[in-house]
């Protein structure tokens, strides 16, 4: 008989999905999950048994006996392996010291084993001497970087964005804008998309920026605004533009939790640099009219409480921490932040 054994999901999709492994004869034989829909894993946890029964997969260690590149190994002890590495690292330590040693981690599923904070790679390593490590994240640096710096969030951020509302709390939005962020395809954490759905049948307003029409807007049958790869921080400008000039920020809310804004309405109107942040000099940049980037800005200002969700993609540019500031920055304007129903 089977046993059957409860986990989470290891991929790295900011979720940690319900498994159950089936094991019999010390052998992965299946893996299930549970009928919650909030809790339901997909299709990449359902397989991940193939993944780990692969025959491609490493078992053991693998010493290469030709030229790099060539992809000829040779079979050798762990023992061997474990000398042969903490020698090599020694002689590394000894001629160049300890900033000569990079940890990378979070790279793939290796965050799931010795993470960048506590981990036991990084135990090591500190035990050893020390090392150089990765100030922020390979993944989301941008978002990472306007957390700490808009929001001053703390260092565990990377682990998922600790200022975000509860995915539950969708449901509380009156309209939610999914902004270059893609849930039925990328899961962005347990229950996103479940949560997604039950607020389009509740009939809350959802609206997808994105460069694609994404699954996520396809199954949620929401308006889609295509816009150009990498201009996005321009849209948001403008609808900061439209916010201001209407007089449909909220003054008070930024005069008692924000610092900064006078300085922001000066750069939006043009007067630190010269360019006003029109729709229409929006329309250029990113190719959406300037009709809908109006109608998008009344329409988050006015509507509350609203979501604006944003996707790691956006920030994933040259300067794209930009968007994730302005993105903030637009939530703080309207009086989102820290408001069931908003976000952060």
């Amino acid at each position: 008989m089977a046993e059957v054994i409860s986990t989470g999901c290891p991929h790295d999709c900011g979720g940690n999905c319900v498994l159950k492994v089936h094991v019999k004869d010390g052998q992965i034989t299946r893996v299930t999950t549970v009928a919650d829909p909030e809790l339901k894993a997909c299709v990449r946890g359902l397989y991940y048994h193939e993944r780990f029964s692969s025959p491609d997969r490493l078992k053991y260690p693998l010493k290469r006996t030709g030229e790099k590149g060539d992809g000829k190994f040779e079979r050798v002890s762990w023992d061997e392996a474990l000398d042969a590495i903490a020698t090599r690292m020694k002689q590394i330590k000894n001629t160049h010291g300890n900033s000569a040693f990079l940890l990378n981690t979070l790279g793939g599923e290796l965050g799931q084993l010795y993470g960048t904070y506590f981990g036991p790679g990084e135990r090591l390593f500190n035990l050893f001497g020390g090392c150089v490590e990765l100030w922020s994240v390979t993944s989301f640096e941008g978002l990472a970087f306007a957390s700490r710096h808009t929001l001053g969030s703390g260092k565990g951020f990377w682990k998922f964005p600790v200022d975000a509302n509860e995915r539950d709390d969708l449901l509380n939005s009156r309209l939610i804008i999914l902004w270059g962020c893609n849930p039925r395809d990328t899961i962005q954490g347990t229950g996103t998309f479940h949560y997604l759905s039950r607020a389009g049948k509740a009939g809350i307003n959802i609206i997808c920026i994105d460069p694609i029409h994404t699954e996520t807007a396809k199954s949620l049958n929401a308006p889609w605004i295509p816009i150009r790869p990498g201009t996005d921080a321009a849209m948001l400008a403008a609808m900061a533009y439209v916010i201001i000039t209407e007089n449909l920020h909220d003054r008070a809310y930024l005069d008692k939790y924000t610092t900064g804004f006078d300085l922001f309405k000066d750069y939006i109107l043009g007067r630190s640099d010269g360019t006003t942040k029109t729709p229409q000099w929006a329309e250029v940049i990113t190719g959406v009219p300037a009709s809908s980037i109006i109608d998008i800005a009344r329409s988050y200002a006015t509507t509350k409480p609203a979501a604006l969700i944003q996707g790691y993609a956006p920030g994933r540019t040259s300067f794209g921490e930009q968007f994730h500031r302005m993105a903030i920055t637009l939530e703080a304007m309207t009086g989102n932040i820290g408001k069931h129903g908003g976000s952060a």
